[in-house]
């Protein structure tokens, strides 16, 4: 319901409360059960909500347990009122020899079984305040306060996890527990309209043992949920005033306000309290909620895309230098980070938390011809950190559940803590080129997540937490479509760029819009489907002299070692003569020098006897010559 002002006097979920205690069922709240709850236009802590509603509901007496501080009561000023109902006994109970509940004051004649009992039933009836502290004391306690008629009375046991094993790994005294607790369900009297109720509050509802709720009408599972974009926006209206205030700026708005609550989904109560401490440290207003919340989620760090304007100029030549014979892979992909570094794009505000990412691209091509090289030059350029790219192999995603493995499993299965590993990486490391390896091969249920990602610039893990991808560059590589073009190159024919890329584009087209049904994503893609050429012979030069300069550049940490390079060159050339080795692509040259130089190479470097070399490759040989210099 909302209140005077038209904000919400009570969180959703709290009112499934209400209505459930009205019906009668015990309770398992769990979720964000830590975080103060929106209850009668206030924030207070779940325990104060719950009392208030029971005692709206008509219970007078309400009891409190915890592992932890024991049992207490809301009557303060009559505590012995929770203890009289406590200690109510009845047949059945052990050590009771009586079929009535002892009067009060009373203290029934123990058998040497019951005797712990009746001590803690006497003590409740002349203490001023309840005294059980153990479950195996506390639990019968008030299985007996919530089977007696005489007066309505519920029961609060929160950490319920600390006590409640899954008794598959319990011993038997706490399977006694768990049954006690399930017991205590089922005989709940009923006094008058009202039935006797226990509510228990935990964390993570599987700590539980899912016997004591599945399937039992007499109690109900409510998760407490995180605050919705409607509460999340009237807390930060009800708290702006403690926002920093910027003398020469403009004060906040209801604009301001609402784009700060949609940018903060995800966030429990607490971390948006700490917006407003945060904004008076950094000197941030209110008024500018993008940069209030980048600080928030990202603190102090260097942004790697403002250091890169000054080397944008220079990066395609840097991408060509890395990755040779794809001039318009580089050049496409130079033109996109100009725009990213530039801030130039179809979106309100680019540096915004919730844009989208700096680029997405789409390489597609055959084996061998630069893919994953061209993602890792970009990672080096933008963040100078090879740590800074995640590479996913999409094949090992081919299974329906596989989805999950990026956000984390939801409430109630295995691995629900951990998280996802894609929202992790993202939230731990925001500056990051991610890079998703022969895409094709995943499960159609991954691509619903990268729809959220480019749409929302965002994505909520199983936990509730919110990962941005704003500053991140995603890369997917594919060798779709490349059969075919490796059966034309095997053959000889002679394709041109133009025919490489009308083929590899029909082939993209036709994945998502028929094989995936998702034309959506292909949409989203827009022009970042970047074909790539196959290796084509005039490349094959460049291509060996780079991996050839890689392995001198590290034999000379050891060694000094003078290289024939045309000869090199000339067994290489004539490998990659035959059609069906230049359709293996850059690879293909990498093996040749592997097994003809880098191999013999070793074998002499381990036999020793000088600190220098010469090498070579002799006509028609497949394999190079290295012998000593004196």
């Amino acid at each position: 319901m909302p209140d005077e002002r038209g904000a919400s006097t009570a969180a959703a979920w709290m009112e499934r409360i209400v209505s459930e205690i009205v019906r009668g069922r015990h309770l398992i709240v769990h979720g964000n059960v830590r975080d103060p709850v929106r209850w009668r236009s206030e924030h207070v802590d779940l325990r104060t909500a719950l009392t208030e509603v029971l005692h709206i509901s008509g219970y007078p007496t309400i009891g409190y347990y915890d592992v932890i501080d024991g049992m207490s009561s809301n009557h303060e000023h009559d505590p012995r009122r929770l203890g009289r109902l406590c200690a109510v006994r009845w047949p059945g109970d052990a050590g009771s020899g009586t079929a009535v509940p002892a009067a009060e004051g009373e203290v029934a004649a123990p058998t040497r079984a019951g005797r712990s009992q009746d001590r803690s039933r006497a003590a409740l009836q002349n203490a001023a305040l309840p005294t059980y502290n153990g479950p195996d004391e506390a639990l019968p306690a008030i299985r007996r306060a919530l089977r007696q008629g005489d007066e309505p009375v519920a029961f609060i046991i929160d950490f319920a996890e600390l006590l409640l094993a899954d008794p598959e790994r319990a011993n038997r005294g706490d399977r006694q527990l768990l049954g006690m607790v399930k017991k205590a369900m089922l005989e709940a009297a009923q006094v008058g309209p009202l039935r006797n109720l226990l509510i228990l509050v935990v964390h993570d509802l599987p700590t539980l043992p899912e016997w004591l709720y599945q399937g039992e009408p007499f109690v109900q599972p409510v998760e407490a949920m995180r605050p919705t974009f409607d509460e999340r926006r009237d807390f930060l209206r009800e708290n702006a005033s403690r926002f920093y205030v910027d003398p020469d700026g403009e004060g906040w708005t209801a604009e301001s306000v609402r784009v700060l609550a949609n940018l903060t989904e995800g966030m429990a109560v607490t971390e948006l309290d700490g917006l407003w401490r945060t904004s008076r440290r950094e000197r941030i207003a209110l008024a500018e909620p993008r940069e209030l919340l980048n600080r928030t989620v990202l603190g102090r760090r260097e942004d790697p895309w403002k250091r890169l304007s000054g080397r944008v100029a220079g990066a395609e030549a840097e991408l060509a230098r890395r990755v040779v014979g794809q001039p318009v892979a580089t050049r496409r992909v130079a033109q996109a980070l100009g725009a990213a570094t530039l801030g130039i794009d179809f979106v309100a505000d680019v540096h915004s938390l919730e844009a989208r990412p700096k680029g997405v691209f789409f390489f597609v091509g055959p084996t061998g011809v630069g893919k994953t090289e061209l993602a890792k030059a970009l990672s080096e350029l933008i963040y100078d950190d090879a740590a800074a790219l995640a590479r996913y192999d999409m094949s090992a995603f081919k299974e329906p559940h596989s989805a999950e493995r990026f956000t984390g499993a939801p409430p109630g299965y295995l691995g629900h803590e951990r998280g996802g590993e894609l929202t992790n990486r993202v939230r731990q490391r925001p500056f990051s080129l991610l890079l998703f390896d022969e895409i094709e091969k995943a499960h159609v249920s991954i691509f619903d997540k990268f729809l959220q990602i480019l749409d929302d610039g965002r994505l909520t893990d199983g936990l509730g937490r919110t990962s941005y991808f704003a500053h991140t560059l995603i890369v997917f590589t594919s060798n779709i479509g490349a059969t075919e073009i490796y059966d034309d190159v095997r053959n000889g024919k002679d394709l041109s760029y133009a025919d490489v890329v009308a083929r590899f584009e029909d082939k993209v087209r036709e994945h998502f819009t028929e094989t995936l049904n998702r034309p959506e994503l292909l949409g989203r893609l827009g022009n970042g489907i970047v074909p790539f050429d196959i290796l084509r012979p005039e490349n094959v030069d460049m291509i060996a002299v780079k991996f050839l300069d890689q392995l001198v550049r590290t034999a000379e940490r050891t060694v000094e070692l003078r290289v024939d390079r045309e000869s090199v060159l000339a067994m290489v050339r004539g490998v990659m003569k035959n059609p069906a080795d230049l359709a293996l692509g850059a690879r293909r040259i990498r093996d040749t020098l592997d097994l003809a130089v880098k191999a013999p190479l070793v074998d002499r470097l381990i036999e020793g006897g000088s600190d220098a070399y010469e090498l070579w490759v002799p006509v028609g040989a497949d394999r190079a010559e290295i012998v000593a210099v004196s």
